[in-house]
């Protein structure tokens, strides 16, 4: 006996004590090991997505060396943002270093494939530009669990953890995303090109107008002239669309502008449903939604708002049947909010997002490709 302890009692709170140090070893080997089988996977798509994009090079544009190396380097790249000490002019510092920005990727572009048309070449801008989005996180992920094996914290290790499963899901669209663009496919994003490209089939096609990446018609409608315009397909690209909607208010006098967009849903809202709304219903950075609220502002304007709910994760994953059929049945309802406008009135309708796969004019909705329930890309 020892300080009154039998045997049997000074193995029990040996076995707790074990346990008590083991058990924390135990869990935090287990969650490492979980996140480190999560990362390979993260830099295992990155590997994927660098190959599809050489594939895709080579394929459309007949490079005169091996573009991989190249893409390799250009996953360094990186934009500074402006100082924003004082936000005095803020988005204008935002918009010319995002114009840089574009211009370096149309470089890198023509030089991975020379000889691609443009509107190829716009989908592998767009390609590009995922794979930098998912190398970016990975090296993140990477970061934080290097961390945690020198360091031992814990409290890095728990909030990683329980990021993943989201980092995961994004990260896996995201991956689709890269096989649609390197495809010429469309993604969820496109809606607003969708339900705009199918407006603009007519009897009766008026010339389409360029500008800015942007294509726009413009055509009578019940006594109303109905301006329409969205991103150039069918190569991946969202265009300038502040400022193309910024000079078609100046030059044309419009008064009024309808946006239609995809816009994110909430956990248990059902995808494809639709809302109307007030307001300017357009993503990215903010620059292009502040060039059109100033104008709202200083010219009062009216602003209207249809969109079609989806996850993140479907607006950046191939099309589902669900937002192509919901494209369809938007289409009843824009006419609405147009001819709520006084006849003779001058009207503005803006199809928000990525014209990848989507052609400008869309006579048949059935010809558009979309992702079914066993992830196969079909025609209807």
């Amino acid at each position: 006996m020892v300080f009154g302890l039998n045997t049997f009692d000074i193995i029990g709170i040996l076995i707790v004590i074990l346990l008590i140090v083991a058990i924390p070893i135990f869990i935090r080997n287990r969650i490492l090991s979980g996140v480190n089988k999560a990362t390979l996977e993260l830099e295992e798509m990155v590997d994927k997505s660098e190959d599809i994009l050489v594939e895709l090079s080579k394929d459309k544009g007949n490079p005169p060396e091996d573009p991989k190396e190249s893409i390799q380097d250009f996953m360094e790249f990186f934009i500074v943002p402006p100082v924003n000490l004082d936000p005095n002019g803020i988005v204008t510092k935002i918009d010319k270093i995002l114009d840089m920005g574009e211009e370096r990727f149309k470089f890198m572009a023509g030089e991975m494939a020379p000889e691609a048309d443009e509107e190829w070449k716009s989908n592998i801008i767009m390609t590009l530009k995922a794979i930098l989005g998912i190398s970016n996180v990975t090296k993140e992920v990477r970061h934080n669990l290097d961390l945690v094996k020198k360091t031992g914290n814990l409290q890095i290790l728990f909030m990683l953890q329980t990021s993943m499963p989201i980092i995961m899901r994004i990260a896996k669209a995201q991956f689709e995303g890269i096989e649609a663009f390197s495809q010429g496919k469309p993604i969820g994003d496109g809606l607003g090109c969708l339900v705009v490209g199918m407006m603009m089939a007519s009897d009766n096609p008026e010339e389409l107008i360029e500008q800015d990446g942007i294509v726009i018609v413009k055509r009578n409608f019940q006594d109303r002239k109905l301006i329409m315009a969205r991103a150039k397909g069918p190569g991946g690209r969202t265009g300038k669309i502040g400022k193309t909607i910024s000079s078609l208010i100046d030059y044309e006098g419009v008064k009024r502008i309808i946006t239609v967009d995809a816009a994110a849903k909430l956990e248990g809202e059902k995808t494809g449903s639709i809302a109307e709304g007030i307001g300017v219903v357009i993503g990215g950075p903010g620059v292009d939604k502040w060039i059109i609220e100033e104008k709202m502002v200083n010219e009062d304007l009216q602003f209207e708002a249809v969109i079609v709910k989806m996850s993140p994760e479907e607006a950046i994953s191939p099309l589902k049947k669900e937002i192509l059929d919901a494209a369809v049945k938007t289409i009843p309802l824009v006419e609405k909010a147009i001819l709520r406008s006084p006849p003779g009135s001058k009207v503005l309708l803006v199809g928000v997002g990525n014209s990848c796969g989507v052609p400008n004019v869309i006579w048949n909705p059935s010809s558009i490709e979309f992702k079914n329930e066993d992830a196969k890309e079909v025609k209807r």
